[in-house]
Parts: structure tokens; sequence; C-alpha cells
């Protein structure tokens, strides 16, 4: 069977539920949440019933043993997901202000989710037919960028698909200077490639060039997926450009609509076995399948704002195809 191997950081997220008044003080009462959106994806998968493993590490600590009950309850398989009885599991502070706008605090400085190596994990786990997911967030100190392209060199050697989701954090970058140099690294390891039309504007921006997308399929990538908020989807193909609008709902919470929408598309590649570069390139000539990858993916953007939360807002298959079928 094949299944997503979703390779990166799962985190805490402590995220304000409420103020306690404590006499002249006003105290934040803080929930702890999983997070980290390569975890967030393959619950996405999973909860779409395909099968997701995640790979990465946590620490031995309780944030840690947290993380991985939650992903197991999921049915998220963690034989991969390490422990570091050295680093601790790294966290996310989410603050507020007056209008509801989010800021984040990242507790990730020598986080065990940093000091993974590629060679703990198998050239077995490679073998089966899959696909590998990433996000940039594994590229923002050296040794992680290193581990993460080491991965995906032998994952597409042994034949799996690579996606890669950009989901850039700059926060999260200490130093800037390396950061579209390891993006187009990876992209050029890479057979699909999510972006924020910003993270498209930024790219575009800093590598002065008119047409990101011509300098993306150079390198090799087969598919583009361009999101803009609540605005049309644009999928790109090396000869042709397929747009679709969301349907317009009301707006609850966008935690979880990115990794709702990069969820949903892999996990019906996985159900229609488009999972190696051949498998891609065939959809590619006649791109019906992608067109209904790019349909289910949508849909399930579209339905997760609509509940609050990131994980508790991911639909279910029959939730997602009745959803799909209502709006036909």
């Amino acid at each position: 069977m094949s299944r997503l191997l979703a390779f990166g950081e799962v985190l805490v997220d402590w995220i304000p539920l409420e103020l306690q008044r404590q006499g002249r003080l006003e105290i934040p009462i803080y929930g702890q949440f999983p997070g980290g959106a390569p975890a967030n994806v393959a619950v996405a998968v999973a909860e779409l019933g395909q099968s997701a493993y995640m790979l990465g590490q946590v620490g031995a600590d309780p944030a840690g043993d947290f993380l991985r009950d939650c992903l197991l309850r999921q049915q998220v398989n963690c034989d991969y997901l390490l422990r570091s009885e050295q680093q601790a599991t790294p966290m996310a502070f989410v603050s507020l202000d007056a209008d509801g706008e989010r800021s984040f605090t990242f507790q990730r400085s020598d986080s065990a989710d940093l000091k993974v190596k590629a060679s703990s994990f198998p050239l077995s786990l490679f073998q089966e037919p899959g696909i590998v997911h990433v996000c940039s967030n594994t590229l923002t100190e050296a040794e992680i960028a290193m581990t993460t392209m080491s991965l995906l060199a032998n994952a597409r050697q042994a034949g799996m698909l690579v996606s890669f989701d950009v989901n850039l954090r700059l926060p999260l970058w200490q130093d800037t200077s390396a950061l579209v140099k390891r993006v187009m690294a990876l992209a050029g390891l890479s057979d699909m490639l999510k972006l924020s039309q910003q993270e498209w504007d930024y790219l575009t921006e800093q590598l002065a060039v008119k047409e990101l997308d011509a300098s993306l399929f150079a390198l090799g990538v087969q598919v583009i997926l361009l999101t803009n908020g609540g605005e049309a989807v644009q999928l790109l193909l090396p000869k042709q450009r397929i747009s679709l609008t969301p349907p317009q709902l009301e707006v609850v919470d966008t935690t979880g609509a990115g990794d709702a929408f990069t969820g949903a598309w892999l996990a019906c590649l996985l159900e229609q076995n488009i999972h190696s570069l051949p498998a891609l390139k065939q959809a590619l000539v006649q791109p019906q399948a992608l067109q209904q990858a790019l349909t289910y993916a949508v849909h399930a953007g579209a339905l997760a704002v609509t509940k609050a939360g990131a994980w508790s807002a991911l639909p279910n298959a029959d939730e997602l195809n009745a959803f799909i079928q209502a709006k036909e």
C-alpha cells in the first residue's frame, strides 16, 4: 500500500484560550495543542483514509510523549518519530493582539527536531511506493538542511515522489542569507511544490526573475500549486495552467486551511496511485486526475476554515466527499 512519509517538525502550540483576573493582573490561560506543518499534513492524510507516517524527532520529555500520543490517536504511524535524550521538544507560543491577529514566538533553539540525522532512517523505509512531504522549516539551519537534502535524495533514488510546501516562517530563520539558496536547492529535489502568493512574490523578488514558474520547472519541478487565501488556486503545469476558485463560506478559523489543502491533495494522489515520477508524468499528459486532486484540495481547505482549530478542523473522507457533491 502506498503511503505518505511526512518529515519535519512536530511541536507543541501554546494557544491563549482566555484571560483570568488575579488582583490587578490579567493572566492568559494557555492550552496545549499539537502542531507543526508536516505533522498537520500527516494527520490530514490519515483522516482521509490514507496511510501516513511521521518522520522526525521529539525530546524524551512530557511534551514529546504528548505529541506522539496525539499522532497515534489520529492513526499516524510513529515508528520513525525518534526520541532524543539530549534535546527538548520544540514549542511555539501564540499571541493575539486586540484585533485577534496572531503572532508567534518559537522555542526551537537546539531542539530535538533540528538534530535528527538522515542515517537514522533505514533505506528500506523508502523502498515501498509513496510520497515524501517536507516543508522549509527543516532548512533553517545547516545541519537539518543537510539531513533534509540527504533524506530526499534517498527517497528520489528509491522512486518515491517528493512534495515540498515552501511554508516560509521567517521568525524561525536566525540568518536569512541562505534561505533562497536552500529553498531552491530543495525545489530541485522536488516533483511537486506548493507556495502561497506571498511566498511566490518573496522568491520572485529575491531571485530577481520575471517568471518564477519557469525557474522552478527548469529545476525539474513537475507541478506547482499556488494558493492565495480565499482567491482562486492555480495549478501550474509545464504546458498548462488550471484555476479553481474555492467555495465562499463563513470563516471561523484559518489555522488548518493550508495543511488541509495539502493533505487532501496528497491523499487524492495516493488514492489514484500517483506516487512515482513516471505516474506523475503520465498524469501530466491527461491531467484529469490532477484536476480531481485539485478539487479535493480546494474543498478541503474551504471546509477547514469553517471550524476552529487545526486538527479538529480537518475533514474526513465522508465529510469531504459529501461537501464536494453538495457544491457540484
